[in-house]
């Protein structure tokens, strides 16, 4: 496959975007997390909003994806071609495993997926999990408990059908899957067709099989800022 396109939602010229990105569904968390880099930049708002700006000395533009497969499947496509080439998705998850609570950390080592939708037209009738980056998976995972975080490593599931994923609870404990969320096998799917470096770091905002409800939205993007430092801090030391 080749990255030869035209960006036509994130209106830059490419070099605008560093090679760095970290990226989150929320444009809310966008904001707020750009709020740790100097001197940032805002340079898209249409569809997608995206900063640059300088992180410990290093280029890192951060950027907003939306939600589900469809809408970070452009945004990714755009930002590699803009430029990027080590992405990290800073997003939110709901717990699959005993345990896990709010602000806990999940670390995807894969990401299973119901065949068809946006990965099915990269990859046609696709069986197997997406998986990230290992080497940028490590450090994530070593910066992660450098920071004294809990966290757990494993696999989980992306769903791009919200209200439907209550009943899909028992497949993905027979898979002893860890996490849910919506986005990371796309992600991964991508980043690998495409030759970039791609990872996650999630952050537990509900547990389905304990019955956690949904953290709230302003405590979330508190808890995302927090988080943000060790995705930041692993992107720059990340060659």
């Amino acid at each position: 496959m080749t990255s030869e396109i035209t960006p036509i939602h994130i209106q830059l010229k490419k070099g605008e975007v560093a090679d760095r990105v970290l990226i989150a569904g929320d444009p809310e968390r966008i904001k707020e997390i750009s709020k740790l880099l100097t001197k940032p930049k805002l340079l898209n708002t249409y569809r997608f909003l995206v900063y640059t700006g300088e992180y410990k000395g290093k280029r890192v533009t951060l950027a907003s994806h939306g939600i589900g497969g469809p809408s970070v499947a452009i945004a990714i496509e755009e930002l590699h071609a803009l430029g990027g080439k080590s992405f990290i998705r800073l997003g939110s998850c709901g717990g699959l495993k005993k345990g896990q609570n709010y602000g806990d950390i999940i670390i995807p080592d894969a990401a299973y997926f119901n065949s068809g939708g946006t990965i099915g037209a990269y990859i046609e009738n696709s069986k197997s999990p997406a998986t990230p980056d290992l080497d940028l998976t490590k450090k994530l995972e070593e910066k992660t408990k450098e920071k004294g975080r809990k966290y757990f490593v494993g696999p989980i599931f992306s769903s791009d059908a919200f209200y439907k994923e209550y009943e899909q609870l028992e497949k993905m404990k027979s898979l002893k899957l860890i996490g849910l969320e919506m986005e990371c096998a796309t992600i991964f799917t991508i980043a690998h067709l495409r030759g970039f470096k791609s990872a996650s770091l999630l952050i537990v905002v509900d547990n389905l099989i304990e019955d956690v409800p949904f953290l709230p939205v302003p405590k979330m993007h508190e808890m995302a800022k927090e988080v943000a430092v060790i995705a930041l801090d692993t992107l720059v030391n990340f060659e």
